[in-house]
C-alpha cells in the first residue's frame, strides 16, 4: 500500500513539475528575487550618492565664504546658468532657504560646473 501511495506522489509530483503555469510562476518568481536583488543595491547607491552629494556641499560652502560678493562671482563664472540658480540664491539671501540647501539645489540643477567654480578659484 505505501508502494502504491509513494508512486502515486510522485505521479502528481510529475504532473506538477511539468505543469507550464508551474514553470512559469516559477520564472517570475526568479525574476521578482532577481528585482529586489537590484532594488537593494539602487538603494544602496543613491545612499552612497546622497553621502557624497553632502561632502561637495560642505566644501563648497567653506570655499564661499571666502567670497566676499558671491553673487557677483556667480554671475561672472556661470554664465547663461546663473540664471537657472538666481531665484533660489534670491531665496537664500531672503533666508527662505538656508546657503547649504542653495548649494544642493546649485549641484543638482547645473551639476559639476557648479561645484567647479569654487573649486576652481
Amino acid at each position: 500500500m505505501d508502494n502504491l501511495k509513494n508512486s502515486w506522489n510522485k505521479m502528481i509530483n510529475k504532473l506538477k513539475e511539468n505543469d507550464p503555469k508551474r514553470k512559469r510562476f516559477k520564472k517570475l518568481y526568479g525574476k521578482l528575487e532577481e528585482m529586489e536583488t537590484q532594488l537593494a543595491e539602487i538603494k544602496d547607491d543613491i545612499s552612497e550618492i546622497r553621502l557624497r552629494i553632502e561632502d561637495v556641499t560642505e566644501i563648497v560652502n567653506k570655499l564661499m565664504e571666502e567670497i566676499s560678493d558671491v553673487e557677483d562671482y556667480m554671475k561672472e563664472n556661470l554664465g547663461s546658468d546663473w540664471k537657472i540658480l538666481k531665484n533660489s540664491w534670491k531665496r537664500c539671501k531672503k533666508g527662505e532657504i538656508s546657503k547649504k540647501e542653495f548649494i544642493k539645489i546649485g549641484l543638482t540643477k547645473v551639476g559639476k560646473r557648479f561645484a567647479s567654480i569654487f573649486i576652481s578659484m
